[in-house]
Parts: structure tokens; C-alpha cells; sequence
């Protein structure tokens, strides 16, 4: 079988001239439109069929759909019949391979907790106390994480719902497990209580959505993952009180140049970018990712891209971490964009045997990254309509200057600033 994706080449606000319409009633106009597609027909023609929503049956040749996120998935059983569903598709959208990419290793600090930490710890020049007091803790914004899960029942989380999918090697709609979160890992359950914990989080009041695309042996995933935990986010807009409310997605995961071959790495640049314009310019969501802890003159992708916000890391003392990466993008920009902190932070990690939640301390861009999410959720609940763009040019313009070298920090570290 011969499987690749298909990635839509101009964005549905341009195809439907939407650029000015507002955020919410753009959404509305491409939920309808994610519901019908006249290349499906066309692929279905060629005797490829459609893995559908609630069709229990073992996963084998056909394609996927992603109407969201404007995309489709085709696992051929010919190389014949991928060439012509490639002919079918090629007008409107990029072919792209399916390629893996992986976590930054994380540094975990020796220190294990049982108890959870009296009170948060975040300095108070990231003004995250100050919105707290004043009753602003992320309300009525989503973020979305993808990382190696969420343990749902760890003590942070208690009375929280988060909505958890776990998107498997091979994953198709049936597939999707619709469970309550875990994490085999730890990773992804300190992501989520860096922005969400209710003791140590950033933004605990936010709609948090996880969706499990990394393995923990390996930490590392595919695009094909990726593209349909997207997807799976993006739907959440179907529902009426979701429509305005403000997407933040946090990703730490990526790729450097080298471990793509060279022909295919024009491609999937290409193909990464499309996608994250979708999210920005079709749906006004604001996707903040780490730029890799391989410290100067390294930056992974998809963080080094203009779309997204490219974060690095900074220790309490405001000094650049030794490994986070930063440096000049093949197209000639900097980055990181912005920086928060990431070295010794302590949130969530998992539990033990005796169902105990215990805590650890991480250094990483991995951990830098969602409390930016989380400022950004801080900033964006506290400025109802303020998303997508907009939003991004605030914690910009926001940031705390710093003393070290722009090419190592950006503009500063982020921080709520009412």
C-alpha cells in the first residue's frame, strides 16, 4: 500500500473571499463547507473507499477526509491507483509524505514530589499573579495541546473536564478513543498543567483539549497523527458556544532539516506551512510551538516557520537556557519569536501505584512553549474578540524586554500585562 496527504493549496477564506468576515461567522461558513467535498466522489470512483465515522471495521486501503483542517489521507493498494488519485487531487492540493517527528528531550530534574507545590511559582514579572487576583484564569479560550497525553485524574486537573482523544499509529474515525486522559509518558501531563494545573498552572480556567500523537517509547509521532488531531480540534467550531471563543494550540514537537530527505523536504515545508495557515488564516487560531532544545544556531520546524510562534526558553533569572535553540530559518528570519520559562519548572507528572499525583521538575522549550499558551489565554480572556493574529501581535508587543542578545530571546518574555 502507498499512503500520502493531500494538503489543500489556498485557504477556504481565500477561495471565499472571507478575509473580512468575522471570526465567528467565518467559522460558521467552514464548518458547512467541511461537510461536503466533490473529490471524495472522484476517489471513491477509482475504488478507493472513505473510512467513515462509526464503521467498525479493520483499517485497510482507502482515504480519509479532513474537512476541517482541509485535507485528505490516501492509504492506495496500488501504486496505480495512487498516481491516480494523486491526478485527482493535484490540482488543489500538495501531495506531502507521511514523516515522523519527535519531542525535544526534555531534561527532568532528580526531584519527584508527592505533596503538590503550596503555590505557584511563576515570578511576579510574569504578571500571571495579577491576573489571577483580579479573577482572569483563561476563561472562554481553548487550548489545545498535542503531546504525549494528559493524565485526566492527576490531582491538578481534579473537577476539570478536558477533552482527550487518542490518536493510534493508524488512525481512522472509529479509532479515535474518546476516553478519559492519560499518559503513558509524563511529558504531556506537565505541558497540560503548566497551562491548565489548578495549582501551578498559567491559565487554569481554560477549555483544554489533549490529544495523545506522541508515543512514549519513542517520543516521537507522524505528520499523518498531527494532521488528524488538528482536525479533531478544529471541529470543536461546530458547536455554537465554541465559535467565537479564542484557539491556542501548544505544540513542542518537530523536526530538524537533516532528518528529512532533500527532495522531500521543499515538500513537506511547503505542506507544514499550508497547514498552519490554515489554522491562522482560515479559523483565526493562534499555534504556539518550541523551537527544539539544541541550543545555538538549530531551530526545528514547524516553530522556525513564519506561521507559527516560535518559542524559546529562559530561566527565572531571565537568562537564555543553554540548550534552547535559536538561529536564522532558511528564508531568513530569526528565531525564537519569544521566550517564556523553561528551566525547573514544576507541574504535573503522574501517579503512582497507590493513585498518589506526583510532580516533577523539566527544563525544555517543551515547557516554555505552553506557559506562553498560557499568557496567551490570560491576555485573550481578559480581551474578549482579541484571537489569531491579533492576539499574536499582543503578546509581542507585550513582552518584558530582556537584556540578552534578540537572536537568543526575540521580543522578550511573555507576560500578562492588563
Amino acid at each position: 500500500m502507498e499512503k500520502f496527504i493531500a494538503v489543500r493549496k489556498r485557504t477556504r477564506s481565500a477561495a471565499f473571499a472571507l478575509h473580512e468576515a468575522a471570526t465567528a461567522a467565518k467559522r460558521m461558513e467552514l464548518m458547512r463547507d467541511a461537510q461536503t467535498s466533490r473529490r471524495a466522489m472522484e476517489l471513491i470512483r477509482l475504488g478507493l473507499r472513505p473510512h467513515l465515522p462509526g464503521r467498525r471495521k479493520p483499517v485497510g486501503p482507502g482515504f480519509e477526509r479532513l474537512g476541517h483542517v482541509s485535507c485528505y489521507i490516501v492509504n492506495a493498494p496500488t501504486s496505480q491507483q495512487a498516481e491516480q488519485a494523486r491526478e485527482v487531487l493535484a490540482d488543489d492540493y500538495l501531495i506531502v509524505p507521511d514523516v515522523s517527528l519527535s519531542l525535544p528531550v526534555a531534561r527532568v530534574g532528580a526531584e519527584t514530589r508527592v505533596r503538590r507545590p503550596r503555590a505557584p511559582e511563576w515570578p511576579a514579572i510574569s504578571g500571571i499573579q495579577e491576573a489571577h487576583s483580579r479573577g482572569i484564569r483563561g476563561r472562554n479560550v481553548i487550548v489545545g495541546v498535542l503531546d504525549t497525553g494528559c493524565d485526566a485524574d492527576h490531582n491538578e486537573f481534579l473537577g476539570k473536564r478536558i477533552e482527550f482523544r487518542y490518536v493510534p499509529f493508524v488512525p481512522t474515525p472509529e479509532s479515535m478513543r474518546a476516553v478519559s486522559g492519560f499518559d503513558t509518558h509524563g511529558h504531556g501531563t506537565h505541558v497540560c498543567g503548566i497551562i491548565a494545573g489548578r495549582n501551578v498552572g498559567v491559565a487554569p480556567d481554560v477549555d483544554l483539549l489533549a490529544a495523545a500523537v506522541v508515543e512514549s517509547e519513542t517520543v516521537k509521532t507522524s505528520l499523518e497523527r498531527i494532521v488528524v488531531a488538528l482536525d479533531w480540534m478544529l471541529s470543536h467550531f461546530s458547536l455554537a458556544e465554541n465559535q467565537d471563543k479564542p484557539m491556542i494550540i501548544s505544540m513542542s514537537l518537530g523536526f530538524r532539516p537533516e532528518w528529512i530527505s532533500a527532495p522531500a523536504f521543499k515538500t513537506v515545508t511547503e505542506g507544514m506551512q499550508l497547514l498552519l495557515r490554515t489554522l491562522v488564516e482560515d479559523f483565526d487560531v493562534l499555534p504556539i510551538i518550541a523551537i527544539g532544545n539544541d541550543g545555538p544556531g538549530v531551530v526545528r520546524a514547524p516553530g522556525s516557520y513564519a506561521e507559527a510562534l516560535g518559542v524559546g526558553a529562559v530561566d527565572f533569572d531571565l537568562n537564555p537556557w543553554s540548550s534552547s535553540s535559536s538561529g536564522q530559518t532558511p528564508d531568513g528570519r530569526h528565531k525564537p519569536d519569544i521566550v517564556g520559562f523553561g528551566v525547573n519548572i514544576m507541574s504535573s507528572l503522574e501517579r503512582d501505584l497507590q493513585r498518589r499525583s506526583l510532580y516533577a521538575r523539566m527544563s525544555g522549550t517543551s515547557m516554555a512553549a505552553p506557559y506562553v499558551a498560557g499568557i496567551a489565554a490570560l491576555i485573550a480572556s481578559a480581551n474578549p474578540g482579541l484571537q489569531g493574529a491579533a492576539l499574536r501581535q499582543r503578546l509581542l508587543e507585550t513582552t518584558l524586554p530582556l537584556s540578552a542578545p534578540a537572536e537568543r530571546v526575540g521580543a522578550g518574555l511573555a507576560r500578562f500585562v492588563l
